[in-house]
């Protein structure tokens, strides 16, 4: 499996990051449906290393996109990983970037969207595509599930995802196996411990929703995912696509993971499966005032993820804010459990907001640094950082500084999360 791992974590983790290289190629992720949620879980699926079969009951793959110019007018600033990819390719941009995406969207042309769709698989030797097939058994076995095709092939896999519209392997479940699904977490009830378990975002029906991954896994049973048991029916709407591709993505990873390392899933670990994530530019964090293109977007979101400084729910958005000042009440509980020091370094500093001189000595306190971190921030200021103005020890600190300087200093992404979001020490 590759899963591999942004920045520094590729370093910290090397023992352990997901390298998904398979002997054989026999499939262990199964993906059922057309539309762009079985797309983005299967491509997921197959980039993470795992050999993967996608499954489609017709010839015609996503034909919501693929037969006729669609509008998709949903300007919410949260396209992200495969599914934004598939818009620059159509763009012919080779950098990411939200202005575009939404320019895209308001014309989708049918042929050049089929083109990055071809262009993507093409690119995946993973990733086996089946046509014109329908399932015509399902049942569990000891490895995990034996699915039976129409034309009588046969797959024993590690997991199996239904994102069929009309749920129809769900419906060849023995009785004793129903997923129970659940209702996506809103983004205007995101408590620190979803911040830390959150694996897509998106919009569905005006609402900015967040999937957690105890959302994701009660959508399976013993590696079975059902995507649409539970959920709205506004999912079928083509101005939600991105929403649903990005819970296809979530799922794939999810899936791959357990087929990967042959484990269950109370054993996934969330930190690697949001890395995975990551690594193929999935929007995790609902920030729509952080553009994709910023510079530092995925320091921002890991620093998201940390759950040291909530988003603030405004005028039917969130945000992160990033201008705002940084007020040492707010992010003391939080970086007093991340690190043991911290409470050694607060006994002794205490004000309302942060400048930098005591933001960099908290920056090596509780990083182990030394003067390189100082001169570094200097020197970088404009260069690596993308800071405006000049710096000065005198200044107050923002949100974006904060997140960036300690993303990069102190890695507060790194330190281990349960799956319920609770700091593992």
């Amino acid at each position: 499996m590759k899963f591999s791992l942004t920045n520094f974590i590729i370093l910290l983790f090397t023992s352990i990051q997901f390298c998904y290289a398979q002997k054989g190629k026999k499939p262990q992720v199964l993906v059922y449906g057309t539309d762009i949620s079985a797309y983005t879980a299967a491509l997921q699926s197959a980039k993470s290393g795992v050999p993967t079969v996608w499954v489609a009951d017709n010839d015609t793959l996503l034909p919501a996109l693929s037969t006729k110019r669609v509008q998709i007018e949903q300007d919410s600033n949260l396209d992200g990983g495969i599914w934004l990819d598939v818009l620059m390719h159509m763009a012919q941009s080779n950098t990411v970037n939200d202005s575009l995406a939404r320019y895209i969207k308001r014309d989708m042309n049918p042929r050049l969207f089929l083109n990055a769709i071809d262009a993507q698989l093409a690119k995946n030797a993973n990733l086996t595509v089946v046509r014109n097939q329908k399932v015509q058994a399902i049942k569990a076995n000891s490895k995990g599930w034996q699915v039976t095709l129409a034309g009588k092939q046969r797959y024993d896999l590690r997991a199996v995802i239904d994102a069929s519209e009309t749920q129809e392997l769900f419906k060849l479940l023995p009785q004793n196996y129903r997923p129970k699904g659940s209702a996506l977490s809103s983004a205007k009830h995101l408590n620190a411990g979803k911040h830390r378990t959150l694996i897509a975002t998106g919009v569905i029906a005006d609402t900015r929703y967040a999937l957690t991954l105890a959302d994701a896994l009660s959508m399976q049973e013993d590696g079975f995912f059902s995507l649409n048991i539970g959920q709205s029916s506004d999912r079928a709407d083509i101005r939600f696509t991105a929403a649903r591709a990005a819970i296809g993505q979530a799922i794939g990873a999810t899936a791959a993971y357990l087929a990967f390392f042959k484990t269950t899933p109370d054993k996934i670990d969330v930190r690697k499966l949001q890395s995975e994530l990551m690594t193929y530019g999935m929007r995790i964090m609902p920030y729509q005032d952080i553009a994709v293109q910023d510079p530092n977007f995925f320091a921002i979101q890991r620093f998201g993820l940390a759950g040291i400084i909530p988003g603030v729910y405004e005028n039917d958005m969130y945000l992160f804010e990033g201008d705002e000042r940084v007020r040492y009440g707010e992010i003391q509980p939080t970086l007093n459990r991340l690190f043991s020091r911290s409470q050694l370094w607060f006994a002794d500093h205490q004000s309302e907001f942060f400048k930098w001189e005591d933001f960099l000595s908290l920056v090596k306190f509780v990083g182990l640094r030394g003067d390189e971190v100082d001169k570094g921030v200097q020197r970088e200021w404009k260069t690596k950082l993308k800071f405006d103005g000049d710096f000065d020890k005198t200044k107050y600190v923002t949100r974006y500084q904060f997140a960036v300087v300690l993303d990069l200093y102190a890695s507060p992404y790194v330190k281990s999360v349960n799956q319920q979001g609770e700091f593992v020490n």
